[in-house]
């Protein structure tokens, strides 16, 4: 990796870091609602390395859940979007 493409990483993660989990969360259900695991939870968590379980919380809205960058990463190549998604 070279220098322009860490600094690109660090500001990513900075920028996701002060992202309020809450804007994080409801894009990742948004995402996930309109993805080919809208029904399918446990195909999901398979895929990432997670627990069902896991996925049923980061799904739920009234449950507050901070999704670290690195499961955030993995869930976004899983549905096939760019971590930016989450963020926006």
């Amino acid at each position: 990796m070279n220098n322009i493409n860490q600094k690109e990483l660090e500001n990513l993660i900075e920028k996701y870091n002060n992202t309020n989990p809450t804007i994080i969360k409801r894009n990742l259900i948004r995402i996930i609602e309109d993805s080919e695991y809208r029904r399918d939870s446990q195909a999901l968590a398979d895929k990432v390395g997670l627990s069902i379980q896991a996925i049923y919380l980061y799904r739920q809205y009234r449950k507050p859940t901070n999704i670290s960058f690195e499961i955030a990463l993995k869930l976004a190549n899983v549905l096939g979007v760019g971590v930016e998604e989450l963020i926006k």
